[in-house]
């Protein structure tokens, strides 16, 4: 708003005397904070204090509410709490031209309505959320005249920051702590003036105002001439190597640049067909012509120990001279993305992938501190490369898990289990993964139910059928493979986002391989060899499309992106009732003790179990199934009594273990894990395990048991 003329002069004698008395009572680190609303990296994108609005103004909520919302409320509150004793007994001269100024009580409306939201926000918001309403016009007085009185001479001048301010946060305090100081002491005699109900010049709403609108001028105006250099110091003393950033640039005409400013001209790539320094920075050519693409960021305190070019097209190294540092992907990039801020001669190392548009281009640049030399073509690749560098293009043979290099951008990119059966139908397919081919499902909404019980889309294929588990992983386990593999050829890759993989294999029951990619051991069988054949899993790249490579040879079956759509657009799945989980054996060594020794159910006194007779350990094991279905109440059903007489899963008990493992019935879990271990044909496996679920299901009995057990160890 427009300051009436007068009370910017009149008040000048009375900051004179107010601001270094409030400056003193500023703590320093709200001070900071609000000294450094003028560095680039807080500063809003978009703000006016003639408009009157920035990005961050709600709807009917003033300019000082906004912003004094936007420091938080611990900056507000431990400013309110410094200042408050200070302004509750200090007295001040309010000059008449002040007071003609200040919006009498006709300015409020007549009616209104005031909204709070209880225990969210500092006194000071609330304060000033109350006069916005009850007093419109005040605050906006404020910020005019703060923003006025700034700019005079005999003011600015006790806005300085001292001489012998060196240091970053000092600059910066000083500078906030200041302009707060002149926030404060116009809004005292302004808001003293503005006498109503609930508002007549509070703390909280001298304190509320002034603060916004100190963040309002504070946002505008420059900071401290010394502030660039005590800035660049605390930067390049906190700057700590190496520096691993994942971040994205813009990419514009076909290039992006790492640089300090802006690049202007047209780089010339014709060199090595992808990097070249440039003056204030260096511009890499990418494949795509104008969008967002995905760079790592590796900044070293040495050169790298090994060249890794497996897993790119191109790979260059190039010399490059900051002249101050501090050079960026451009708007938006994080803090750890920037280079070093201090000049002098980098190497900068640029490896890309995917810019012939065969898959996802994406880039990594490392750079560390070096001499100048000159360019290192460490890999040549890619067919850009050679039209940029102006040589014939070679044909390019594509290795056979290019075909498969949709995989990262489908449905299928961040966790999935891939099986193919050869030969099978779909019904036996679905019974083998523990799923009824009667009860048919919707995926999406399977998908969105966002459960945990597992379930499988099928299709029928050239030469078999194709499951999908979306972000499952039942294909992957052998109790699942087994009775696949009795309907035909089975092969199955599972992945996660955690980049955890499985690639098996099976035929007529039995599971000959399961292993994650780059750590198979040595395989038996011939044609699991032979699919695996010629297949590096040791890199990082493609290697999920290589898994695929090797289920095609094995299956006769190529996955294809149309037959995932089409599985998407049939949308139909089936709930899989899990297999029960394979009963692994306690392993022991030569002399009898346990392979594993120092855990478990009794503690260190679980490995004398293996020195226990094995009839022993089947009655610690059974009684430890009793146990919890007496805790549970349960003992008395028909097919758990028949399970704990007969000490065997029956068909009806293996159907209602498996069920317990679903999210939706797991109430006996604990239950059926304690039966289906006690059926453990190793004794000692079955003691230990069962012990080990009962503990957790039976309450006082199941400590009982424990104690039970340590004296049979103990005798």
């Amino acid at each position: 708003m427009e300051v009436p003329a007068g009370p910017a002069d009149a008040l000048v004698p009375v900051l004179t005397e107010l601001i270094p008395l409030l400056r003193k009572r500023i703590p320093q680190d709200p001070a900071a904070a609000l000294g450094r609303l003028g560095t680039p990296e807080t500063k809003p994108d978009v703000f006016g204090l003639e408009a009157g609005r920035w990005a961050g103004v709600s709807p009917g909520e003033s300019l000082v509410a906004s912003r004094l919302r936007s420091l938080g409320d611990s900056v507000s509150e431990r400013l309110l709490g410094a200042l408050e004793l200070t302004l509750d007994e200090l007295a001040v001269v309010i000059p008449d031209e002040v007071a003609a100024a200040v919006p009498g009580p006709d300015a409020t409306p007549k009616t209104f309505g005031i909204g709070m939201a209880g225990g969210q926000n500092a006194a000071t918001v609330a304060a000033v959320r109350l006069l916005d309403q009850l007093r419109p016009g005040i605050s906006e007085l404020v910020v005019a005249l703060v923003a006025d009185l700034a700019g005079y001479e005999a003011v600015s001048s006790l806005l300085a920051a001292a001489p012998e301010l060196t240091g970053e946060k000092e600059l910066a305090a000083e500078h906030g702590a200041a302009h707060l100081a002149l926030a404060v002491a116009v809004a005292l005699p302004v808001l003293r003036r503005a006498e109503g109900p609930l508002v007549a010049g509070t703390s909280a709403a001298v304190v509320g105002v002034a603060l916004g609108a100190v963040a309002a001028l504070l946002s505008e105006i420059p900071m401290p001439p010394a502030y660039a250099d005590a800035l660049s110091e605390k930067r390049r003393a906190e700057y700590v190597l190496p520096i691993w950033a994942s971040c994205s640039a813009e990419v514009r005409e076909h290039r992006f640049t790492l640089a300090e400013r802006s690049v202007v001209g047209e780089p010339d790539f014709s060199g090595n067909g992808l990097a070249v320094a440039v003056p204030g920075g260096v511009a890499v050519r990418t494949g795509i012509g104008e969008g967002r693409m995905d760079v790592s960021m590796r900044i070293l305190d040495g050169p790298p120990d090994e060249t890794n070019v497996d897993a790119w097209d191109e790979v260059v190294e190039i010399s490059w001279q900051a002249e101050r540092g501090d050079a960026t992907l451009g708007e938006g990039s994080s803090s750890r993305s920037r280079t070093p801020p201090w000049p002098g001669g980098f190497r900068v190392r640029v490896h890309a992938i995917g810019r012939d548009g065969d898959e996802r281009e994406r880039y990594e640049i490392m750079l560390w501190q070096a001499l100048p030399g000159p360019d290192v073509v460490h890999k040549r690749g890619d067919r850009l490369g050679y039209v940029v560098r102006g040589e014939p293009v070679p044909d390019i043979e594509p290795p056979p898990e290019a075909a498969y290099r949709w995989i990262d951008e489908s449905a299928l990119g961040d966790a999935a289990t891939v099986t193919v059966v050869k030969g099978a139908s779909l019904a036996e397919v679905l019974r083998g993964f523990g799923a009824d081919p009667a009860e048919p499902e919707s995926a999406e909404e399977l998908s969105q139910d966002f459960g945990l019980d597992p379930w499988v889309s099928v299709l029928a294929v050239e030469g078999g059928v194709l499951a999908i588990e979306f972000n499952g992983y039942q294909g992957s386990q052998s109790s699942t493979l087994r009775p696949l593999s009795q309907a035909g050829r089975v092969a199955s890759l599972f992945w996660n986002i955690d980049a955890m993989t499985t690639l098996s294999f099976a035929d007529n029951g039995t599971v000959f391989a399961s292993f994650e990619l780059g750590c198979a051991e040595e395989i038996e069988d011939p044609e699991v060899n032979e699919a695996l054949s010629g297949l590096d899993f040791g890199g990082y790249r493609d290697k999920l499309e290589k898994g695929l490579v090797a289920i095609e040879r094995y299956c006769g079956y190529r996955l294809r992106q149309d037959d995932v759509r089409r599985m998407s657009e049939e949308n139909v799945a089936y709930r899989i009732l899990p297999r029960l989980p394979d009963l692994y054996a306690e392993a022991r060594n030569p002399d009898g003790s346990r392979a594993f020794p120092g855990g478990g159910p009794l503690g260190v006194e679980t490995d004398r179990l293996a020195f226990v007779p094995e009839e022993t350990l089947r009655e610690l094991a059974w009684r430890a199934a009793s146990a919890v279905a007496e805790h549970t109440c349960t003992a008395e059903d028909p097919v758990i009594a028949a399970v704990l007489a007969q000490r065997r899963l029956s068909p009806e008990a293996e159907f209602l273990a498996r069920r317990s493992q679903l999210h939706a019935d797991r109430e006996h879990a604990w239950l059926w894990q304690a039966i289906h271990n006690a059926t453990n044909p190793d004794p000692l496996a079955a003691a230990i395990n069962s012990l080990s679920a009962a503990r957790y299901a039976s309450g006082q009995a199941g400590e009982q048991l424990l104690e039970h057990a340590r004296q049979v160890v103990r005798q």
